[in-house]
């Protein structure tokens, strides 16, 4: 389904009405959302007025405090508060303070929702000159190496880079598919992909439902990726104050955003024509036999947006467009 950038806007804003949050604080969470879905992200879109934890549903159950505060740090204990809210509030925190100091961390805490694609908040990092790492923990649905129970989440990690262009942008799930990804493929009646998913028994499977009920894999599959999602989770989970290993739905998510200026070992100006130097030595390297085009990370995200800013229209999954009573 093919919709005007303004009217689901407008649509997004309408389903988040019932959270009882202010219209401010609703159209932060809806530009973002629609800033995946413009991205092609589209798992971390629309799709999450969706599932089994919809964005709508996210109401507060106490004010937003500050538990502990360093001119380098801060923790946020989020009140029940929709997590892409917060995590923009935190990633301000940390561009503010890694401005004055060089350096921030900015943990979030007490969330019942993902904070949806990481690029979001480490694009706006980089836009100020920094470098910007972002990483988040949820339900538990991924299993560790070798293991066959889910006790890490799908652990996202962002990272950005300023340059004399447009920053350079990775953002990866440690998992081999996310949790919305599943549902999409549940809610499209389409088979997943092989050796990324096992069923309640530690068996291979293709089904998303059984995939659900059991757990996906690390995404290459190996003791590699299942440590990164390690790392995610110590950083997401007991960094911050917030919940580790843990499948409940309706339990705590972690987040934590951290800001680095150049400066503090080499002059900004110097690391950004460098890295843009590097990027171009990347980009006219040789090219396999059949490969059109060497792509950097977040290439193709930055061409969806600049698509859709274009046509002034965004695709959505018409599975997800009818659960919403949209079509």
């Amino acid at each position: 389904m093919k919709i005007a950038i303004k009217d689901l806007r407008s649509k997004v804003l309408t389903a988040l009405s019932q959270n009882g949050l202010t219209e401010e604080q609703n159209l932060c969470i809806a530009e973002q959302v629609i800033w995946a879905d413009m991205s092609g992200i589209k798992p971390m879109g629309v799709a999450k007025l969706t599932g089994t934890e919809p964005l709508q549903n996210m109401k507060p159950t106490g004010p937003i405090t500050i538990e502990r505060e360093t001119k380098l740090s801060q923790l946020i204990d989020a009140g029940g508060y929709p997590a892409p809210l917060i995590c923009q509030q935190a990633t301000d925190v940390a561009i503010r303070k890694a401005e004055e100091h060089g350096f921030a961390m900015v943990g979030v805490r007490n969330t019942f929702s993902s904070n949806l694609a990481q690029a979001f908040y480490v694009e706006k990092i980089a836009s100020k000159d920094l470098i910007g790492i972002a990483m988040a923990r949820g339900p538990a649905s991924t299993a560790p190496f070798e293991s066959i129970d889910p006790l890490f989440a799908t652990n996202p990690i962002g990272f950005s880079f300023p340059t004399n262009g447009e920053p350079l942008v990775f953002d990866m799930t440690t998992a081999a598919m996310t949790w919305s990804g599943l549902i999409l493929a549940k809610a499209n009646g389409e088979t997943l992909p092989p050796n990324i998913a096992i069923d309640p028994e530690g068996s291979p499977t293709t089904d998303p439902k059984a995939a659900m009920a059991g757990a996906t894999l690390p995404f290459d599959g190996s003791y590699k990726g299942s440590g990164l999602g390690l790392i995610v989770e110590t950083f997401g989970g007991p960094l911050v104050g917030s919940l580790y290993c843990d499948p409940a739905l309706d339990h705590e998510y972690g987040s934590l955003i951290m800001a680095i200026d150049p400066n503090l070992l080499v002059d900004v100006a110097d690391f950004k024509s460098h890295s843009s130097d590097m990027i171009q030595k990347i980009k006219s390297s040789r090219k396999r036999p059949g490969v059109d085009e060497i792509r950097l990370p977040g290439e193709r995200a930055r061409k969806s947006r600049k698509q859709a800013m274009e046509s002034g229209l965004v695709e959505i999954d018409d599975s997800v467009a009818h659960e919403l009573g949209w079509l």
